[in-house]
């Protein structure tokens, strides 16, 4: 990273401790991950595109190696497979507890025997 940006962002988090009241202080903190969420997406998006861009003619060890990282590191993340991959990417209901769709009851309580 550039001093520049790292020294912004250090600012940046200096400003935020900096706020006395402390439900300001928690919802400013929260404010600035969210914007540094959405830029680290949007960072991710690029990285994965170029490590794509990259693959056509390549083994998946010599695209990791061009970052300094592993094969598996590459091909994870070029296939979204990574842990910054978008949280759309996830279920967005619950699953069903186990057994509920086998006819027994939701309940803590046991089956009729």
């Amino acid at each position: 990273m550039t001093d520049a940006f790292t020294e912004s962002l250090e600012a940046k988090v200096a400003e935020v401790a900096a706020i006395e009241d402390l439900v300001q202080r928690g919802l400013t903190a929260r404010e600035v991950r969210d914007q540094l969420a959405t830029s680290d997406r949007a960072l991710y998006a690029i990285q994965q595109a170029a490590i794509q861009g990259l693959r056509p003619g390549r083994t998946w060890s010599e695209v990791g190696q061009l970052f300094g990282r592993s094969h598996a590191w590459a091909e994870a993340l070029a296939r979204g497979r990574s842990s910054k991959r978008r949280k759309t990417d996830h279920a967005a209901e619950s699953t069903h507890r186990a057994g509920a769709t086998e006819g027994h009851p939701t309940d803590a309580e046991k089956p009729d025997q």
